[in-house]
Formats: C-alpha cells, sequence, structure tokens
C-alpha cells in the first residue's frame, strides 16, 4: 500500500483518473463556451477548432470513464430539446410559467 492510497483509501490510479476525467470534462466545457464565443464573433474557423478540440476532451473523459468501469453513453452535444433531444425543463415548471424579474419585490401578503 503506497502513501497516498494509506492518507485517502483511495488507490492512486482512481484518484488519477478521476482527476483526468475531471479535468477532460473541464475543458469540454471550457471549449465550448469559447466556440460559442467565436461564432458569435464571426470566426467559424476558430469555432471549429474548439469544437474539434471539445470532442477529444470528451474521447479522453470517455476513455477515463471506462477505465473506471463507468458505462454510460456520450453525450450528444447540441440535442436539447430544439434540437429534439430531451426537454430541459425543470420537474413542477413549464417553459411558459410566468417569470417575474429578481429585483421585483413580492407583492405584499402574497406568497413568497
Amino acid at each position: 500500500m503506497d502513501q497516498g492510497e494509506q492518507i485517502t483509501g483511495t488507490r492512486d490510479e482512481h484518484y488519477n483518473l478521476v482527476s483526468v476525467l475531471y479535468h477532460a470534462l473541464n475543458a469540454a466545457d471550457t471549449c465550448d463556451r469559447y466556440a460559442l464565443d467565436a461564432q458569435t464573433a464571426g470566426d467559424e474557423r476558430l469555432a471549429a477548432f474548439f469544437r474539434r478540440t471539445q470532442a477529444l476532451q470528451t474521447g479522453v473523459a470517455e476513455e477515463a470513464k471506462q477505465h473506471l468501469g463507468i458505462l454510460e453513453p456520450p453525450p450528444q452535444f447540441g440535442a436539447g430539446s430544439a434540437a429534439g433531444g430531451p426537454s430541459t425543463t425543470a420537474q413542477g415548471s413549464t417553459p411558459d410559467m410566468p417569470r417575474s424579474p429578481l429585483n421585483e419585490s413580492p407583492e405584499p401578503g402574497g406568497p413568497r
């Protein structure tokens, strides 16, 4: 048993895989934001680069999950409800529920 396992109770290779998984997923999320920024700026070449990098990071994350024994299909980017995918509406709410501004005070005597 090595010192890291003695301290955390977790084998170092598990910790390392979880760390790689976390960082790959974080990088994929960051690349998604950067790709959207590039698209907004009208730079499709740069947006494509960030999308390719996002796909590479997603592949790294999927491989780390396989090594950890986490078996699930990879996410489908752009498969939200607008693209015909599953709804992202919170349970108990509907997309057409009225929303009040965050800075608006509740009505006196009304629900809080």
